[in-house]
């Protein structure tokens, strides 16, 4: 067989034998798949980038690498499509997108607002915090675009370059070759990123999240889950260029913590609460437990609830009335550093909204009062954000939303043994890479960026239902 006839991207077999050729649990990455269906794959030469090699083939290149089969004239053609492609992409997301000149009429503009005598002053607050914000967005949108077209200009360079440079040199051509998909491979992933953040429409995503860790079945072994879940999360926050703080937390009786609250900030336009609200819901992790004398399999739950923190974006005026007999108030010691007063004083308050079943608790402040002003703001925020969710009128009609940490409710599988894999349920998104993925960073992101095509999907979906029913 002709070494031509045999090179067909690794990608498309992988795509096309995955779903329908076999049920193997382990059968599910391209080297298991490999060896398990050595015969179907021994005439094909692939190649599959790192994204790909998760389970999820985005990128389709031939390495710039030479091959024992791989001749140059084909590696040209092969990236002279991927550019071509690439730059078609990034050719219509900025027609969708401002152009470059209005967005730096604009951030001109708020500078020279924000140079204006008086413009700091405690009475200009509100619109201070304002321009600041569009700022920020601005200037971010400025340089995403500035980046595109240089990318483009460098790839569409390149290209020419390659193409004049036939026949020549093959070590030339091959670190040329290596720039374009280096320069490719990043412009389609920040493309692909700039397109979840249209995503992120809703009024509260540009919120800072407010993270609940707790733990559920399990123990002392999801106290330790709740301590793995706490890590990820700070990771990933940081990762993405957010601020993440512990707000409370209660240690476990052995190790690790019953209960972790994280606050999660970002600047504005970089959307925290976004891209966290994907994390609601339970978490199932699969292991041999340390804690097992008998070392033996053990699953545990956790609970992550994730709510917009509104406490500095709304007044009271805005903020839902709740009747008393919905409420339920206790007070607690606060514990922890900070002398007498916390640890013999109960000043910790927590409100629990009945219908609901949600629940705040709030320890920063010194005194109950204050403790309990900023609980039931906060509690408030919440319902508001979760009744417009739930696309109700009154915050009485929303639906019990707390998060139960127990099996049949789980969003996410953790599996370390006797199999590597974490799946989220609710998208089918899944790797093998369970370090990686529990140590924050790009996995992670890719996960939430995967739920959130799902949701908005679902509310494209839900929309045209709407529109044909009325």
């Amino acid at each position: 067989m002709a070494a031509a006839t045999k090179r067909v991207l690794f990608v498309e077999a992988f795509n096309a034998i995955r779903p329908t050729r076999c049920q193997s649990a382990w059968c599910h990455t391209p080297a298991t798949i490999r060896r398990h269906h050595r015969g179907y794959f021994q005439n094909y030469y692939y190649y599959l980038p790192r994204s790909a090699r998760q389970g999820y083939p985005t990128v389709r290149l031939f390495s710039a690498k030479s091959s024992d089969t791989a001749t140059t004239n084909e590696r040209i053609s092969q990236i002279r499509r991927d550019v071509e492609e690439t730059v078609e992409l990034c050719q219509r997301n900025m027609e969708g997108a401002p152009s470059i000149s209005s967005v730096q009429q604009r951030v001109d503009d708020l500078e020279r607002e924000s140079s204006q005598p008086g413009f700091w002053d405690d009475a200009n607050q509100k619109r201070s915090q304002e321009v600041t914000g569009l700022l920020s967005q601005s200037t971010r949108l400025l340089t995403r675009l500035s980046q595109w077209d240089d990318w483009k200009g460098d790839m569409q360079a390149g290209l020419e370059m390659l193409q004049e440079m036939e026949g020549d040199n093959d070590d030339e051509i091959s670190v040329l070759m290596e720039e374009l998909v280096g320069t490719i491979v990043s412009l389609k992933t920040d493309l692909d990123k700039y397109e979840l953040e249209l995503f992120l429409s809703g009024p509260y995503d540009d919120a800072p999240a407010r993270i609940l860790l707790t733990a559920g079945a399990g123990g002392t072994e999801a106290n330790d889950w709740v301590n793995d879940l706490y890590r990820m999360y700070e990771r990933q926050a940081t990762a993405m260029g957010f601020r993440c703080r512990v707000e409370d937390s209660q240690p476990g009786d052995v190790v690790g913590y019953k209960s972790v609250e994280l606050l999660v900030e970002g600047a504005p336009g970089t959307y925290p609460f976004g891209w966290f609200q994907s994390e609601k819901g339970a978490h199932r992790l699969v292991r041999l437990s340390p804690f097992n004398a008998q070392n033996k399999r053990q699953t545990t739950f956790a609970g992550v609830d994730v709510a917009p923190d509104l406490s500095d974006k709304l007044n009271d005026d805005s903020l839902p009335d709740i009747p008393d007999k919905d409420l339920e108030i206790t007070t607690m010691r606060a514990g922890g550093k900070g002398g007498q007063n916390v640890n013999k004083v109960e000043t910790a308050v927590r409100v629990k909204h009945l219908p609901s079943g949600l629940q705040v608790k709030c320890a920063q402040h010194r005194t109950q009062s204050q403790n309990k002003d900023l609980a039931l703001k906060r509690l408030k925020g919440q319902l508001l954000a979760i009744a417009q969710e739930q696309r109700v009128q009154e915050i009485k009609d929303i639906r019990g939303d707390a998060v139960e940490a127990s099996w049949g409710a789980q969003i996410r599988n953790y599996v370390l043994h006797p199999y590597k894999m974490i799946k989220d349920q609710r998208t089918g998104w899944e790797t093998t890479n369970t370090q990686g993925f529990l140590d924050g960073g790009k996995l992670l992101e890719d996960c939430m960026g995967a739920w959130l095509r799902n949701n908005h999907a679902q509310k494209q979906q839900q929309a045209e239902e709407d529109a044909k029913s009325s």
